[in-house]
């Protein structure tokens, strides 16, 4: 397996945040992840889509209410609003980037969550949290942007023994080496079977490994149609050089029959005595 070489800083995460946050939430979704399509003829809108991927992992997490859950890299907070009304439990979900931060807890107060669901500007591989704080953690697709090694390590010790583990992450889904088509923003892309060696180290019990790259490819055709229809306005208000960023930003997903999208699912090994 190639290691995944860290090609940006917590930093320069938060820095394309503060550029991206607004286009995301105007030209894709408050959810800031793939849409889940259940076949070729699936017509639902890149809400629904994404909606519905935010329920699967909501299933790999059986947890009910008094349960505290942990929400890595949580966007804008959508994700985790949904986790805490279908589960009954407290979610608390951190991101490097302020601006998400407060407007992810300015969502939970709109809707009347305040007191279950709550939001930190954390660094996701340093967490200020006493080992086993939380009965399970997610991570929606927020590992692309750390060393998964130090990632998955991080997590699993803030989980309590036994607790469930749920993420999603870009996979290469050919036969070649682990690569990163677009170091810009992300970590090397490994391979679905990777994840074994991953998870085996920072001490994870995988329940499930699935490649679900049939039912998320539509995701870059979704974002490609939202940007070019609005190819005049976006470059009006960033600028004319902000189309070819975004091409670039949207790399990975471009590449349909070389990154796909992954679900991985399972639980911190117990401790032994």
């Amino acid at each position: 397996m190639t290691a995944s070489v860290p090609t940006t800083t917590p930093g320069q995460v938060s820095d394309f945040y503060d550029v991206y946050n607004s286009l995301l939430r105007k030209y894709w979704d408050d959810n800031f992840h793939f849409g889940y399509w259940l076949d070729a003829d699936d017509g639902s809108s890149v809400s629904v889509a994404t909606d519905r991927f935010t329920d699967i992992m909501i299933s790999k997490l059986p947890v009910g209410p008094g349960a505290r859950i942990l929400d890595v890299g949580c966007g804008i907070g959508k994700p985790a609003i949904r986790l805490a009304r279908a589960t009954g439990a407290s979610v608390l979900g951190i991101s490097i980037n302020q601006n998400q931060v407060d407007e992810a807890n300015a969502l939970a107060a709109a809707e009347g969550l305040a007191d279950r669901v709550s939001f930190q500007v954390v660094n996701a591989l340093d967490m200020p949290f006493d080992d086993g704080s939380f009965d399970a953690a997610l991570a929606f697709e927020s590992i692309v942007h750390m060393p998964r090694k130090a990632a998955l390590s991080e997590i699993a010790r803030v989980v309590r023994p036994g607790g469930h583990i749920a993420l999603t992450d870009l996979i290469r889904v050919d036969a070649e080496e682990s690569t990163s088509p677009a170091a810009f923003m992300t970590q090397s892309v490994v391979r679905l079977e990777d994840y074994r060696e991953l998870c085996r180290d920072a001490g994870i019990e995988i329940d499930e490994l699935l490649d679900v790259s049939a039912h998320t490819d539509r995701t870059y055709d979704a974002m490609q149609n939202g940007i070019e229809r609005s190819s005049e306005e976006i470059s009006g208000k960033f600028g004319p050089g902000m189309m070819e960023t975004l091409k670039n930003v949207m790399t990975p997903f471009a590449m349909g029959n070389v990154i796909g999208c992954a679900i991985v699912a399972g639980r911190r090994k117990p401790v032994l005595r």
